[in-house]
């Protein structure tokens, strides 16, 4: 999810030397073919939304500060091992939830300001394994981060939020398989998310992980070297959604 003439942690001046000692090296041996970049897709025409549930729903409203949402982005290509993962946390999110007498009518309504991403923090690369295993300078996150909110990546000031609303649920109270409808750069697409949901009380959490390709929503993928060193197209997102009743 990078995309400005800075390649961020992506790419670091020391990588440079390093590259064209390895060239000087191997004589004539030729660096491998990058991999073919993925066709950016046009928008489909999708169906109007169907009606939030009304009054006879329960009314949770989303606890921004106990809710989690991380984005996992992953290096590719050729010289994949000169760059590195990252993990990108949204440490706001805003929304209600409407659960119905009759579960497959609920539906939610999420907001994700941009305003206050926080790229690589320490403790959820630990949380994401050995492949965030390796901790990263201030100024490498910074980098990374103005890459990222740029505007050939996300372009935050023209798009300052990311929009999720429910489309449908299928399945059981306790584990449904969510068609949602994802508003990202401008650009809407209806994907499918398996959710846990735990309900007790006045309080309601749901987890779950969503695959989308960043190529659906009109970004082309971050790649510096005719390809040798790019974003993989494909991105994880992990969260954690915690609600109280109204």
């Amino acid at each position: 999810m990078h995309a400005t003439s800075s390649p961020g942690t992506m790419w670091r001046p020391a990588w440079v030397t390093i590259f064209v000692l390895g060239i000087l090296l191997a004589g004539c041996q030729a660096v491998p073919a990058p991999e073919a970049e993925p066709e950016l897709t046009a928008p489909a025409r999708l169906p109007s939304l169907p009606p939030l549930p009304g009054e006879d729903a329960d009314h949770y409203v989303v606890d921004g500060r106990q809710s989690d949402i991380r984005v996992l982005v992953y290096r590719g290509g050729p010289l994949a091992k000169y760059g590195h993962n990252h993990v990108i946390r949204l440490t706001r999110v805003e929304g209600d939830i409407y659960l119905a007498p009759d579960f497959h009518d609920s539906g939610f309504d999420l907001v994700l300001p941009l305003r206050d991403v926080v790229v690589d923090p320490s403790e959820a690369r630990a949380d994401e394994g050995e492949e965030f295993e390796t901790n990263l300078s201030p100024q490498a996150k910074e980098t990374t981060l103005n890459n990222m909110l740029g505007s050939q990546v996300l372009d935050a000031g023209g798009y300052p939020e990311i929009h999720i609303r429910s489309v449908a649920l299928l399945g059981p109270a306790w584990g449904p398989e969510a068609t949602v409808r994802v508003n990202l750069h401008g650009v809407e697409r209806d994907m499918t998310v398996p959710i846990a949901i735990v309900h007790g009380g006045d309080e309601l959490i749901a987890t779950g992980l969503l695959r989308l390709r960043t190529s659906d929503f009109g970004m082309a993928p971050f790649s510096v070297l005719g390809g040798g060193l790019q974003v993989q197209d494909e991105v994880k997102v992990r969260f954690r959604i915690v609600a109280r009743k109204e």
